[in-house]
This record gives structure tokens, sequence and C-alpha cells, in this order.
């Protein structure tokens, strides 16, 4: 018989929120899981409500009804594996959420984020909207007693903006464009910023870039439906920006990423879509710049976690919005009006 290090008796079922369809979350009781040898049980104690999750319960993205969403979390180990002895009971932990096969070409060529055989937590196997969550110990990683359990659930968001920087190279003094100043954008001005670039944030709501002027992370702001664009970049630089970075997930916001970047320039494209965008190829062609594609966040977690633990990242001022558990479904109806100059949505159990 297999034994596992853990505190008591865990009760055989948990409540965990369900998405059940299109704008249709449910609060129901599942089996709690199982954890194989190799894996971790974290007793979930925040989950922030990510872009995807919104696309997810607008309809926007393929995911089978039935299933419990959630990739940003956090939460404390309860239960470790018999092969696990990197962890231990009673930590405070934070995880990564694509689980690669670790033998396909690209998890052999250090790409795991392309990985063929992924599967990811909160879309193609359970995720943490629930009181606990089983992942393998690898993607998991212990944080300090200080960071609070909500903050540390934007940790999650945090890697992806480190990945897509890190993909950037050196940044000191280059003027680089954010389309749009949701948290991730919000993630991004705060580490290309830390690296020593001049950041120029661009969204159509006006209380987010007065949020992210008033704390410091741009040099800019640009609103797109209010500004002359052509006129705001020519003013800060007569050939556009070095490098700029969509965090939207829209063919305008892509267009406007094209447009604000200068002849040779670089465009790393963060937004999840929905369908197919259309966009001025020419533009790219004739401008002769290079655009990459930016997806999840492999080997970024230490980095992002060593940020929040030395303040280096604010993550706090970004939590707008707190729900319990049960109160997901209208956390969820509320964060998808994008309403009371909401910014990050995070449930806490």
């Amino acid at each position: 018989m297999t034994k596992y290090c853990f505190p008591g008796i865990l009760q055989s079922t948990m409540q965990a929120i369900v998405y059940e369809g299109k704008h249709k979350m449910t609060l129901r009781h599942l089996p709690t899981p199982e954890v194989g040898p190799d894996d971790v049980l974290l007793k979930v104690r925040a989950v922030g409500i990510c872009g995807t999750d919104l696309h997810i319960y607008n309809g926007g993205t393929a995911v089978k009804p039935g299933t419990v969403i959630g990739h940003e979390f956090s939460g404390e180990i309860v239960r470790v594996g018999k092969n696990v002895a990197t962890h231990h009971v009673g930590q405070r932990a934070v995880g990564e959420h694509v689980i690669t096969c670790g033998d396909c070409l690209y998890c052999r060529t250090g790409r795991p984020t392309l990985c063929k055989r992924s599967t990811v937590i909160g879309l193609t196997r359970p995720g943490a909207l629930a009181e606990y969550l089983v992942l393998p110990a690898p993607l998991v990683y212990p944080i300090a007693d200080s960071l609070n359990f909500a903050d540390a659930a934007l940790i999650e968001p945090l890697s992806i903006a480190v990945y897509a920087a890190r993909e950037a190279g050196f940044l000191l003094e280059k003027r680089v464009g954010v389309i749009g100043q949701g948290p991730i954008g919000l993630f991004l001005d705060q580490v290309l910023q830390a690296a020593g670039a001049r950041v120029i944030g661009f969204d159509t709501l006006d209380h987010r870039l007065q949020f992210a002027q008033k704390q410091g992370w741009i040099d800019h702001a640009i609103n797109p439906k209010v500004d002359d664009v052509t006129r705001a970049v020519e003013a800060i630089t007569h050939h556009g920006f070095e490098l700029s970075f969509e965090a939207v997930g829209n063919a305008a916001a892509m267009q406007l990423a094209l447009d604000v970047t200068r002849k040779a320039g670089k465009v790393f494209l963060l937004g999840v879509y929905e369908g197919t965008a259309a966009l001025d190829v020419m533009q790219i062609v004739k401008k002769e710049l290079t655009v990459s594609g930016s997806w999840t966040c492999a080997f970024a977690f230490p980095t992002a976690i060593k940020l929040v633990e030395r303040g280096k990242v604010d993550v706090a001022s970004l939590i707008t919005h707190r729900y319990a558990l049960a109160d997901a479904p209208q956390a969820f109806a509320d964060a998808a009006t994008y309403s009371e100059k909401r910014i990050k949505t995070v449930i806490e159990l």
C-alpha cells in the first residue's frame, strides 16, 4: 500500500466551481483528488481570474463543460507523494499550469511551452477553483511565509510577463510600447521598467492608464480612442518603438502594435485570441518587422517569485476585487463586464 505524508484525514469530497457552459458556473461537490507518487496536493487558498478564464466563461475558448477552471493559484501543501523529496507538508507554494510530456521534440530541445502532448490545469485537466489541487511536484514552487496567498496567486500572470520580456533581450533605455494595460500589461510595464526600458502604455480605458501612471510604471500614456496615435508616438520618438508588446488579444491591438513599432523593430504577441484576426501583413514585410508569439511561462516562475519577494514588482495593487469561493459565479459575471475600474479579481478560499 502506498503511503503519503499528510496531516490528518482529508474529506472524500471538496467544493469546486465547475464550468457548465457559456456564462454558467456552478458550485459542486467533487471527489478530493488522489495524490500520485510524484505529485503534490495543495490546499488552494487563492485563485486569480485570468483573461483566458473570461474567454472560457464567454464561450470563446473551447473547454469541456464539467471542467474545473482556474490556473492562477496559491496554496499550502497538505500531501506529498512517496517519491517527492523536494517539498514538504506545510509549505506555502504556487505552481505552473502546463504539464508537459518531457519526451517530444520541443521538450527535449528546451521549449516545453510548445510540447505536443501537454495538458493544462484549468483547461484540459482539473483547475484551481476548488478546495484542493493535485499537480506534479516539479511544477510546484515554495514561497516565503511573508507573501500572502492573494498576492502569490498573481505570480503566474507575472511569470507570463517575465517570459516575454526575457525573449526581448537587452532593454536598457529602449523605448517600448505595451498595448493593453490589463494585468498582463501592467506586469509587463513593471518588468520592462525594472530592466531599464522606457515604457509607453496604450489602452482604451483611461482609468487603467491613469493607474499605471500614478504607480510610476509607464513614462507616457496613449489612449487610441482619444489621442492622435501617430502624433503622440512621434512626440516620444521619431522612428517608432524598438519593441512592442501586445497584451489584449484582438485585431485592433495587434494592428496598433505593428503601427507604432519602428522599421526593423520587434513585436511580441501575448494576447489570447478567440478567433482569427485580419491585419496589414504588408506592413510587416515593408517595415521588416519581427513578429513573435509568446506563450505561457516556462522557466519564469523562479524569477517572478524573486521579483515579488524582493519588492521589485508590485502585485498587491492590481487586486481590486475579492470574492469567496461560493461567490465565484458572481465574480465571473462581474469580471466579464470590466466595470467598477476592475483590474484583477481574486477568489479567496
